[in-house]
């Protein structure tokens, strides 16, 4: 379903549809066949290696909200530490909301991992979205580019200039960030002007290529593996 002859508009769909079905699981026992799903999908679209490390800040996330839950929530307690208790229905509420979370995130990332901005935008049009929610899209994709160049270059000549390093320098990092996020919005707002100057939402676009049969076979498939988790889940 990761194939990469896929057309960006299969993928967005495959990705959505298998995000919808994993999040419909309500259960803990149909878990790890959600997470066989993801990590077969990572591994046949061959981002493997791209999706874990891209999923550490994701893993911290889910590990402080299984954290707190086995924490706070829940009145059967399996463990006591000091005045910390470990509760059953914080820890079954935390495991199905940290493996949900992560499984949508690795499927995501290696189905969408290999498109570009302008590529993701224009499956977003060929599948009729609003025009709107693509040219936000566009929007957001090309300032968080420029945020990330505004302070790449921020970091660099200060670190030539000699900068400090370590906490300390926590007020100075502040205001690189908000530097760079200023430059970044001033650049956007130019872009989007040059855009509508050389005639950008003119009513004019691009014709969107058919899908093809193997596009199609791969979005059933997705299809039938979601409609799949979601009986299992219910049986089970």
């Amino acid at each position: 379903m990761s194939d990469p002859a896929l057309s960006p508009r299969a993928r967005l769909v495959i990705a959505l549809v298998l995000a919808f079905g994993i999040a419909a699981i309500k259960g803990l026992a149909v878990l790890a066949l959600a997470v066989c799903l993801a990590a077969g999908v990572a591994l046949a679209s061959g981002q493997a290696r791209l999706v874990l490390r891209r999923l550490r800040g994701v893993a911290v996330l889910a590990s402080g909200l299984l954290l707190a839950l086995s924490l706070i929530v829940g009145e059967s307690v399996l463990a006591r530490v000091g005045p910390l208790a470990l509760r059953q229905e914080g820890l079954e509420a935390g495991v199905l909301i940290a493996v949900r979370l992560l499984s949508i995130v690795a499927l995501t990332l290696a189905l969408l991992a290999p498109l570009s901005p302008f590529q993701l935008v224009g499956a977003l049009r060929g599948l009729r979205a609003p025009a709107l929610m693509a040219d936000l899209a566009l929007l957001t994709l090309r300032y968080l580019d420029e945020v990330s160049g505004e302070l790449r270059r921020a970091h660099l000549a200060r670190r030539l200039r000699g900068g400090r390093t370590g906490w300390r320098t926590l007020r100075e990092h502040a205001g690189v960030l908000a530097t760079g996020l200023i430059r970044a919005q001033a650049r956007s707002e130019r872009v989007w002007a040059a855009m509508r100057l050389r005639g950008y939402n003119s009513g004019l676009a691009m014709p969107v290529a058919p899908l093809r049969a193997m596009d199609w076979v791969c979005m059933g498939g997705a299809l039938l593996a979601a409609l799949g988790i979601i009986w299992l889940d219910r049986i089970f």
